[in-house]
């Protein structure tokens, strides 16, 4: 990944870091969603790409009940602190820790069983190397999981947000962010195709959000997308 693109991303950790939930997120459905996908089972080698605060390591090592070896790995170390603190809050032993690049992973070949990643694969400019690179760490028969965001207009967390500070600051809202690039069907399935996975699959996941305090979910959201700390 480019220089500006890690230090956007360790710009952007203060914020996470400072919102990040401790324990199981309260709405953990994407965190099970992708343990699904995956087929993760106990005693199992798992890597996570992306996790950021624990997304969804932590849930995956909560999963599997102290049998099986989770390893949360990220760009920034910041937010790994957060994770790390996560899992010590859940007494997860069997978690462990690497500040990693998706697209030079510190990992010999053939070694994981399973790797998992949230809402990671849409940022690096070479997709197809990433998904090439997490293939290379992947013992022969084992599975990858991505979850990806899908179209902007469905996702009104997202745009309700950013057109509503927009409007209060009399600004553009600028162009669609790039958490969407791949919510095109077929695209993420193209590109793991291209990295030469043996069977790809894509299906569409979708759920409604339930939220308990909006004003605590709206704020989370405001600080993740717009604070800067200096």
């Amino acid at each position: 990944m480019s220089s500006s693109a890690k230090d956007h991303w360790q710009e952007r950790s203060k914020a996470w870091t400072a919102t990040a939930i401790q324990g199981i997120s309260a709405d953990d459905t994407f965190n099970q969603m992708i343990i699904a996908e995956a087929g993760i089972q106990a005693g199992e080698k798992i890597l996570d790409l992306a996790s950021g605060t624990g997304n969804p390591a932590v849930s995956i090592a909560h999963s599997m009940h102290g049998d099986g070896d989770v390893i949360c790995a990220d760009l920034t170390p910041l937010m790994l602190q957060t994770a790390r603190q996560r899992a010590n809050k859940l007494n997860l032993g069997i978690m462990s820790f690497a500040a990693a690049d998706m697209a030079a992973l510190p990992f010999d070949d053939g070694q994981f069983d399973a790797i998992t990643c949230r809402f990671g694969i849409m940022f690096p400019e070479d997709k197809v190397g990433v998904a090439r690179e997490a293939m290379r760490v992947l013992k022969p028969g084992g599975r990858v999981a991505y979850i990806v965001w899908g179209a902007y207009e469905e996702n009104p967390p997202f745009h309700v947000s950013r057109r509503a500070v927009a409007k209060y600051f009399g600004t553009d809202e600028g162009p669609i962010p790039g958490r969407h690039s791949l919510s095109a069907p077929g695209t993420l399935r193209k590109i793991l195709q291209e990295a030469g996975l043996a069977k790809v699959e894509e299906r569409e996941l979708r759920y409604k959000n339930r939220v308990d305090d909006i004003d605590d979910y709206v704020t989370r959201n405001l600080k993740r997308s717009f604070v800067r700390r200096n």
